[in-house]
């Protein structure tokens, strides 16, 4: 073979093998649901992503644990300013299994009860943190909103 078929066979499998590599390290809406939203009073808010774990159609294993503080994640997200018992719906695609819990000012959790990919904030007033964990057959992911409750 001459030198130029070698050094274009080259060129074509490394690109192809590079392409591979950051569709794996780099996940998108296709491989991970690395996004979701929430409703309130007919506007959406996206959620900051939190941990996630997925099983690709191809064999790929996508995780993301690096030292998350849910705290830390909120901050990303802009405090929504809530009346006391408000409705907040739960976007997140191919409705997985979800489960809510809420952290108040003291570190305290709680599991949220959810009816229809809704819940409702807390009838006291503060500050609340809400992680929300979704659960889908290729895996599980977790999102974070915060609310100040008046």
């Amino acid at each position: 073979m001459n030198k130029v078929a070698i050094t274009s066979l080259l060129f074509f499998l490394l690109v192809g093998c590079n392409q591979e590599k950051v569709n794996v390290s780099t996940p998108n809406d296709e491989q991970v649901p690395v996004s979701g939203s929430i409703v309130v009073n007919d506007k959406e808010y996206e959620m900051r992503a939190g941990e996630y774990e997925w099983n690709g159609d191809d064999g790929a294993h996508i995780t993301k644990t690096d030292s998350y503080s849910p705290k830390e994640a909120a901050k990303e997200f802009d405090d929504l300013t809530l009346e006391k018992d408000t409705k907040v719906k739960i976007l997140l695609k191919n409705n997985p299994k979800l489960t809510v819990y809420q952290l108040n000012q003291n570190n305290q959790k709680e599991k949220i009860t959810i009816k229809n990919n809704r819940i409702e904030v807390s009838s006291n007033s503060g500050y609340y943190l809400y992680e929300v964990s979704g659960k889908w057959p290729h895996g599980k992911a977790t999102y974070l909103f915060d609310v100040n409750v008046k």
